[in-house]
Formats: structure tokens, C-alpha cells, sequence
């Protein structure tokens, strides 16, 4: 009996501790005045040097959802845009017989009635027109003091300037993104992940899953079409056969088969980098979860997913092959210690990191 007893009081502190500590880390979470700031410089750049890794790279994309993250970048730009409007001059009045809008000027209170739903002269997204994005991000700064939320770090806090002049003149790398943002750091089920992305921009030409945004249009000829037509056609598909072409195959499993052209969840432009970061505390030790991927254009085979589609790819003479923009994935959990560069490496990718601490980077709780 006085085993258990003192078993039970075991359980009953282990159980009180444990409660005590996730009760901590809401308070922490909570309350901003127990937040623990870091600092984080980024540096993204595309490998230019021939891939010599060998390595076998699927063409099937593993998309990333971003539902849910913290995107400082998309407000970003689209406060730089409204700066450069912001400069130019003000538009004539419209007439009736002009509806055109000059790009060269602003209209007085576009702000308010352009993004009106509906507004048939709304210009698209500032994001979807750009081609791409600016390497170096000059944020505007703000006071961890009294910050409620995170914040992009201006031009001059970056230290990782002379790795990214390095790789520009010896033509080791392409930097794709170059940024810094405070934050305060939780443990990893409390932290927030956060959105980065950059480069090209290829929606004009590319959905998110990598296939093109223009489909070619064939005829059916077997399903719209007379009896007579029908019967030539299938004569057409025997010489096909016969001339030892094989229009009718099996799904090959490494050629990626056209998804949902937009899935839930999933960003709806294609960057030639896109991903996640999440920078979270286990105890006093910091870590980095990166999830990203890096897109190039390259063709692949035409698939088909019905046999139909096949014989019409065939009497239609269809191209083979079709345009694709490939992903490279990349994903790294790391441990990591405050003030050091810490480099994530990947035969197509690589990510420099330095988390540094602040005035309120120690613990208050």
C-alpha cells in the first residue's frame, strides 16, 4: 500500500509539473510581455555550378501548402507598389468615350474604389504582375518593444551581404531572396510558420502543379463523329500501330498526371522559390524547419487518362512531349545556436541562416 501511495504522489507531481509548464507556455504565448525576440536573416540562391551530385530528382511536384502561415512578403510588395503610384501624377478625367487607364498616372482615390469586387477595370493583383520579385527586401523596421506581431528588418541589419556579393561575382550561385524579419519564438506547436518566396515569376505560363496554363484543344474524333468518320479514324489508328508508333500506353509512373489545377490551401501563383520556415524552441535550444520548393522549366511526356484522349492525341499528330515547370523539393530540420551562420544545403538549393538575439531574447517567465 505504501508503494502505491507514494507511486500516486509520483504521478500526481509529474502531472502537476507538466500542467505548470504548458501553462507557461500560454501565458508566454499570451501575454507579449513575455515574448522571446529573435532576429533572422535569410539568404536564398539557386546553384548555377552543373549539378555533379548525380542524384535522380522526381518530376512528380510535392506541392506545400501555405494555408495557414505567416506571409510578411505579400504586403510587402504591395505597399512598395503603392509607394511608386503614390509618386505619380494625377490622371485626367475620364470621358465617357475613354475608359482606358494610363499606367503612367494614378486616379484620384483609386485606392478605395479600383479593389471594389466586381470592378471590371480592377487591375489584377500587384504579385501576379510582376515578373519578378526584388533579391533584397528593404523592410520598415519596427520596436520589439511594443510590436505585437513580426516585422521585416531593413537593408542595413542584413549581415550575410558579402556571402551574397560573393556568389554573384564568382557566378557560384543566383541569389533569389535576401531578407530579415524579427519575431518572437515559441515552442513548435505555438510558432507560426513563415511564407518566403521569390525570383521568377512563371503563373503566365505555368499553373502551381507545373503544368502549363494553356491546354492545347484536339478534336474527339471518335466520340463527335459519324459513323463513317469513325471507321476512318480507326483505320487511321491501325497504320499508326502498324508504323510502330504506340499511341495506346500505360501511365508511366514517373510522369506527373495533371491534378486539380488549384488545390485548397495551396499558393495560387508559381515562384521559382516558394516555401515555408518555422523557427521554434525546445527548452532553451532554437530550431529550424525548412520546407521549400525550387521550380525550372522542362518538358516531359504527354500524358493521356483515358484511352480516348490517346487516339486523339494521335490522329490530332500531338506533340509528344508538353512544357512542365519541375520542382525540386527541399526539406531540413535543424538544431541550431544563435550568432552562427548555418548553411542548408541541396544539389539545386541553398539557404544561409543566422538567428541573432535581441534586447528580449532571454527568458521572462
Amino acid at each position: 500500500m505504501t508503494l502505491v501511495h507514494r507511486g500516486l504522489k509520483s504521478v500526481l507531481g509529474l502531472t502537476a509539473a507538466l500542467m505548470a509548464l504548458v501553462s507557461v507556455d500560454v501565458v508566454a504565448q499570451s501575454d507579449k510581455d513575455y515574448w522571446r525576440w529573435f532576429e533572422v536573416e535569410v539568404l536564398v540562391f539557386k546553384h548555377t555550378a552543373t549539378d555533379q551530385s548525380g542524384e535522380n530528382f522526381s518530376l512528380t511536384m510535392q506541392p506545400i501548402t501555405i494555408a495557414g502561415s505567416r506571409d510578411l512578403l505579400t504586403s510587402y510588395h504591395s505597399q512598395q507598389n503603392r509607394s511608386l503610384r503614390a509618386a505619380l501624377p494625377i490622371c485626367e478625367t475620364l470621358s465617357e468615350q475613354e475608359w482606358q487607364f494610363d499606367v503612367a498616372c494614378q486616379y484620384e482615390n483609386e485606392d478605395q474604389w479600383i479593389p471594389i469586387a466586381g470592378n471590371p477595370f480592377a487591375p489584377s493583383h500587384i504579385l501576379s504582375e510582376m515578373a519578378s520579385t526584388e533579391v533584397v527586401i528593404d523592410g520598415p523596421g519596427g520596436n520589439i518593444e511594443t510590436a505585437s506581431q513580426p516585422f521585416l528588418m531593413p537593408e542595413d541589419v542584413l549581415e550575410l551581404s558579402p556571402i551574397r556579393t560573393e556568389l554573384n561575382n564568382k557566378g557560384q550561385g543566383k541569389p533569389l531572396l535576401h531578407l530579415a524579419w524579427r519575431q518572437p519564438v515559441f515552442t513548435r506547436n505555438q510558432a507560426s510558420k513563415f511564407r518566403l518566396f521569390g525570383g521568377k515569376n512563371y503563373s503566365d505560363e505555368f499553373f502551381y502543379n507545373g503544368f502549363p496554363q494553356e491546354r492545347e484543344k484536339l478534336n474527339t474524333p471518335l466520340s463527335s463523329a459519324s459513323q463513317q468518320q469513325r471507321m476512318d479514324n480507326i483505320q487511321s489508328l491501325l497504320n499508326v500501330i502498324n508504323s510502330g508508333k504506340e499511341p495506346f500506353r500505360r501511365l508511366n509512373e514517373t510522369t506527373p498526371v495533371r491534378p486539380p489545377l488549384m488545390a485548397a490551401g495551396q499558393p495560387n501563383l508559381s515562384w521559382e522559390f516558394d516555401g515555408l520556415m518555422q523557427i521554434f524552441l525546445v527548452g532553451n535550444y532554437l530550431h529550424i524547419d525548412g520546407e521549400f520548393n525550387l521550380r525550372e522549366t522542362d518538358r516531359i511526356q504527354r500524358t493521356a487518362n483515358d484511352i480516348e484522349e490517346q487516339a486523339s492525341l494521335a490522329l490530332n499528330n500531338a506533340s509528344e512531349q508538353i512544357p512542365y515547370l519541375r520542382s525540386y523539393y527541399f526539406s531540413q530540420l535543424r538544431r541550431v545556436i544563435s550568432h552562427e551562420t548555418h548553411y542548408f544545403d541541396h544539389p539545386k538549393l541553398g539557404v544561409v541562416v543566422q538567428i541573432r538575439r535581441t534586447d528580449l531574447s532571454a527568458p521572462r517567465y
